[in-house]
């Protein structure tokens, strides 16, 4: 099959393939059944197999479109943070400290920022879509501000090996920035606060924001990542965070002076933090070597637990030497300068960060079974063994426990206990670490997760955590904390701690109801809970929400600015619920993978991203927005919306999309074990059963975010003149319906149909009847006869003719609220739809090399059939291996014919026809396959994230 461009041509014309897709475009109302997308994809498909183009030309032009959509993303990520410059953002920041000062005595002032408002956590979701070294590229592009003369020169993909060492390496590089940027805003604070205060501003010991991260703690729904693991990379993170404290500190000294005490002082914060370094990279060499060499882990223990006073467990002692600098300097450079530096200090304790450790209901309830008898939890009623759990929380007596009873342990979540008490004995007595639990929807759960931490005697460090995520959890949340708060044990455990912490995720809610009904869903749970938390009557204790997004078109890709972002998963209502009633509210935010590190790629980024997470913590006020007023029209328009994703979620159409090539049009983004979900495609395609990330990643892949574009139309009803007004007001609805809006630019069902017309028995028949390829008409007719039974396109248009139903209305509301719906594609729509259509000609290459792959005899139990069915279904890499095994090549140079004295006039005739198949389906296959899956990639950059 001759892959070679005709004489004279060299390149594809992409002015020309930009004119004739518009032009395509505007035929569509005289011919309803025509898609422009199908139509391109068809021609370039048609040019590839004749040889008129060759496959460089169509990577050439793929990497074009690839490098144009990062280079727009990277403008937008810079809108999104809001960045100027430093100086901007530092006046801003500053000018908030003032205004805030303003008219405040000091000891007012302190109790503003006496506590955090808002922290920011960092998670591992498999979002690792980008190399570091193309996030790098973007940021440099962002920081520009210009597309002007801008270029990538680097492949659209992850980077090969994502293991959890690599995504910690990654996160440590964002925590570096923001480390950076808070001891930033530190000195601008204090300096600020010096000016309306005087030296007792030093005093204010302000919380601006806490920081977190869950990489290398989280177990819920993996088993490999050892306890061994997670002590060193925290052992880890405290010798880089000494280190950062002394680097910061010599970099001070100059600012210091050189008087005797000064001195004397200096030594000792140096000393300490040399003796501390020195210790802790002990440690970490000692577990590191167990098993080598025959060195044991007792050993490894008895260098952790050895008490030489050099390991330090808490910050106090360097804070209080912190302290004594600042009252021994006169300059008053100098002591903002140090004052901030233990603020650092103080905000991260002896890490770069606080840590979540994080399991699920099932680990702890499945640990428990080994305190009580089976037929206990059995035979009891949920309050009866409620009740019985308190019981034990009552009369527990602590346990200690070392490192070899750790290495024993074989429940997870009591092994995360375990190993959060010698975190506590051995690293860090002081600095608080959430305890997360997913998937949980009994009190019992939790109170069993308090009796265990009574247990190890972590409960005055440890803020045990409920997940509520899907549709049921985030209605039943406040109920549930509300059981538990009626329970001595509880409230007690809470009021020790000052904190209720719970955790909501719109992962499986966004998938069952859809996003914007799951944002709304949210909400409910944040008024309920400020009820529940004033009706239950704990002073002191702060409620602390921490939304895990995945709220939007993709993990992080809320379209609007960062303020808008935060306002949309914790609206001002939320926040005013609870003060109005003076109750104190922390609100934390996750930023995910790779995408949501972009945020703090840098110094300059992350002082932008955190001065507006700070600042978002303002005192609400009250407002009279109509959403909250005319309940009974929001209401309406929460449960038809939720109506319609549910039905929409039970579509046959929706479940065939999902599964028609499943993850495989994706690169591997993550090192969390990616487990399949059936071995057909259909149960690939089951919603059910996928994974949030892949299913709204598949949903991007096919050009259409259907749980967020879809069901306006049906919500609003009747009502339509009366929610067109509502929204044109309301400062909560709009910004739903512009992400609905900003949604709706990006999709198109003509991606949908491009995607789906593989599958079409009709469309290679038709190839094969005009005899226009007749050198391939064997394989048209060969793929024609094996979908005639694939009901997937027929399912995946007949979800696209529903979603066109709703569209119409969606367009229409749109257009009433003064929103553009992207009813007609501005350039980086049309970008998006040209590399729709080079990918479908890349797979419709796929097909039709399937269809030549010769048939062999079963090995390992597969057959051609199920090769067939695995190569359309773009298991490509299974394919190409299960082939050549069979097709062994015949390596040049592998045989020497003159070195054998017994000469053969024979030499079997399949070795050369293997050597074909290789060069002339296998590698085309091949390269196709990377094409289209670095495709993926550049698709991902118009949505802005990865699933």
């Amino acid at each position: 099959m001759s892959n070679k461009p005709s004489p004279g041509y060299s390149k594809i014309d992409e002015t020309a393939l930009r004119a004739e897709l518009k032009a395509l475009r505007s035929q569509i109302p005289d011919q309803p059944t025509l898609n422009p997308i199908v139509a391109i994809a068809f021609d370039l498909s048609r040019k590839l197999e004749s040889g008129a183009i060759s496959f460089d030309d169509l990577k050439t032009l793929a990497t074009r479109l690839m490098d144009s959509a990062c280079i727009h993303r990277a403008l937008l990520l810079k809108e999104q943070i809001g960045v100027e410059s430093e100086a901007a953002t530092r006046k801003e920041f500053s000018d908030f400290v003032a205004q805030t000062a303003a008219g405040k005595d000091f000891e007012a002032f302190k109790a503003r920022f006496a506590r955090a408002r808002n922290g920011i956590v960092f998670t591992a979701h498999p979002t690792f879509g980008l190399s570091e070294a193309l996030s790098n590229r973007m940021a440099e592009i962002a920081i520009s501000g210009s597309a002007e003369g801008q270029t990538i020169g680097l492949p659209h993909r992850p980077d090969p090996n994502l293991t959890l060492e690599y995504e910690h390496a990654r996160v440590q590089s964002a925590i570096r920035s923001l480390r950076d940027a808070y001891f930033d805003l530190l000195t601008d604070f204090f300096d600020t606060a010096y000016a309306s205060y005087g030296a007792q501003a030093l005093k204010a010991d302000p919380q601006l924001a806490t920081f977190a991260s869950w990489v290398g703690y989280d177990l819920d729904g993996r088993t490999d990542i050892k306890w061994s693991f997670s002590f060193i990379v925290r052992l880890k993170e405290k010798m880089a965070a000494l280190a950062d404290i002394r680097e910061r500190f010599l970099a001070l000294k100059p600012l210091l002076g050189e008087g005797g005490e000064i001195q004397r002082l200096t030594r000792q914060m140096t000393g300490k933090l040399d003796l501390a370094i020195a210790a802790t990279e002990a440690q970490i060499k000692a577990l590191s070597a167990v098993g080598k060499d025959g060195f044991t882990l007792a050993q490894a223990a008895n260098v952790i637990t050895q008490s030489d006073g050099h390991a330090i467990t808490s910050a106090k002692p360097l804070l209080a030497l912190f302290e004594q600098i600042v009252d021994t300097v006169e300059d008053k450079k100098a002591k903002v300068a140090v004052t901030a530096l233990a603020g650092l200090l103080r905000a991260t304790g002896l890490g770069m960060s606080h840590i979540h450790v994080r399991v699920n209901a099932v680990q702890i309830n499945n640990a428990f079974r080994a305190f009580v008898h089976e037929s206990w939890t059995r035979n009891l009623t949920e309050r009866q063994a409620q009740a019985r759990i308190v019981e034990m929380i009552n009369t527990v007596k602590p346990e200690d426990v070392n490192f070899e009873t750790l290495d024993l342990e074989n429940a997870t979540a009591i092994r995360q206990f375990a190993m959060v008490a010698q975190i506590a004995k051995h690293l860090d007595a002081d600095t608080p670490i959430r305890y997360l639990i997913a998937e949980c929807e009994s009190p019992a759960t939790i109170l069993i997760a308090v009796y265990f931490a009574k247990l190890f005697g972590v409960s005055e460090i440890v803020d045990i955590s409920p997940l509520f995520e899907t549709p049921a959890a985030l209605e039943t949340g406040p109920r549930l904390i509300e059981r538990l708060l009626s329970t001595d044990a509880y409230r007690d455990y809470v009021s020790k701690r000052g904190r209720l912490a719970v955790q909501t995720g719109y992962s499986d809610a966004g998938r069952f109801i859809g996003q914007i009904a799951a944002g709304l869903a949210h909400e409910r749970l944040h008024h309920g809970l400020a009820e529940v938390v004033r009706k239950a009557n704990v002073p002191g204790v702060e409620t602390l929400i921490f939304s895990t997004h995945g709220e939007s078109m993709g993990r992080g890709a809320h379209p609007g600015p960062l303020r808008r972002r935060l306002r949309y998963v914790f609206p001002g209502e939320s926040r005013w619920r609870f003060f109005r009633h003076g109750l104190p509210v922390k609100h934390e935010t996750s930023f995910q993978g790779g995408d949501g590190y972009l945020y703090f790629a840098n110094r300059l980024f992350a002082q932008r991203a955190l001065a507006t997470i700070v600042m978002s913590g303002k005192d609400p006020g009250e407002g009279e927005d109509p959403f909250y007023t005319d309940t009974n029209l929001a209401l309406d328009f929460q449960l038809r919306l939720r109506d319609y994703q549910q039905e929409l979620f039970a579509h046959p159409g929706y479940r065939a999309l999902l599964g028609a090539f499943g993850a495989n049009l994706l690169f591997k983004t993550g090192s969390r074990p990616v487990k399949r979900q059936g071995e057909h495609h259909s149960d690939r395609g089951d919603p059910a059963r996928m994974r949030a990330i892949p299913n709204n990643a598949i949903l991007q892949q096919f050009g259409y975010v259907a749980n967020v574009v879809a069901g306006l139309g049906a919500a609003v009803g009747s009502d339509r003149e009366r929610f067109v007004e509502m929204a044109k007001r309301s400062q909560r609805l709009r910004p739903l319906i512009e992400m609905i809006a900003r949604a709706k630019q990006l999709s198109s069902l003509n991606a949908v149909g491009v995607n789906a017309i593989v599958f079409d028995p009709g469309f290679w028949a038709q190839r094969a009847s005009w005899a226009r390829e007749p050198h391939l008409d064997g394989a048209f007719k060969f793929l024609a006869e094996h979908l005639l039974d694939d009901d997937r396109a027929q399912k995946i248009n007949g979800l696209a003719h529903y979603l066109r139903l709703d569209a119409i209305e969606l367009h229409g509301i749109l257009e009433e609220i003064g929103l553009e719906g992207g009813k007609l594609p501005d350039d980086h729509r049309m970008e998006l739809d040209l590399l729709q259509a080079i990918r479908a000609a890349l797979i419709m290459r796929i097909f039709i090399l399937t269809a030549q792959l010769p048939r062999f005899t079963p090995t390992n139990e597969v057959t051609h059939d199920q090769i067939i069915r695995q190569a359309l279904g773009l298991e490509i890499p299974e394919v190409i291996n299960v082939v050549r095994q069979a097709f062994p090549r015949r390596a040049s140079g592998a045989y020497d014919d003159a070195a054998f004295n017994e000469k053969a006039t024979y030499l079997p005739k399949g070795i050369d026809d293997y050597g074909r198949i290789e060069t002339e389906i296998l590698e085309p296959m091949e390269k196709a396959y990377e094409l289209v899956r670095e495709i993926g990639t550049g698709i991902s950059h118009h949505w802005g994230a990865f699933g």
